[in-house]
């Protein structure tokens, strides 16, 4: 099951460097939303969910907790969002849900960075073909550069923390 982590790890650096090279955000989207969230969710988290040792993490756990406590880096997003909804942008599907996630699971943590990605991406798909629409114009260049702020925000985490924790627990 190590393999499933470095398969993972390895479409971060293949996101990576998509970002650094400017490669399309619909290109980039693919493969978070289609690819790299489904296989986490579906192969990985499901294996380490009821683990009792769960909540033990890689080195920097406790910072990323921090800074989602202190900094609260999706709250911008968040924002940005609802002021979106209001002006017409279509409300986005509901995120699937897990019957191995719960609420205290640490886990829910990169499961709500997944859901405020869906979402983003659901509105970026929207806005793609609207270019004269004023949605379009005040949102999606925003909303692209969230996107790609949050990715490797989550990125970090997961390499420095989570893949840690799920590297321990089925090694």
């Amino acid at each position: 099951m190590v393999k499933i982590v470095k398969e993972l790890r390895d479409q971060h650096q293949t996101l990576l460097k998509m970002i650094s090279e400017g490669a399309d955000i619909f290109d980039i989207l693919h493969l978070v939303e289609d690819v790299h969230h489904p296989l986490e969710e579906e192969a990985l988290f499901p294996l380490v969910a009821a683990h009792p040792l769960l909540k033990e993490g890689g080195p920097l756990c406790t910072f990323f907790r921090g800074m989602e406590l202190d900094i609260n880096p999706k709250a911008s997003t968040v924002s940005m969002l609802k002021r979106a909804y209001s002006k017409g942008l279509p409300a986005p599907k509901s995120y699937p849900e897990f019957s191995w996630l719960t609420e205290s699971n640490p886990l829910s943590m990169p499961m709500g960075e997944h859901a405020l990605s869906a979402e983003i991406a659901q509105a970026l798909h929207f806005m793609k073909d609207r270019k004269d629409d004023p949605l379009y114009q005040e949102f999606f260049a925003p909303l692209k550069e969230e996107y790609i702020r949050l990715l490797k925000l989550h990125i970090d985490k997961e390499d420095g923390c989570l893949f840690i924790l799920c590297e321990k627990l089925l090694g």
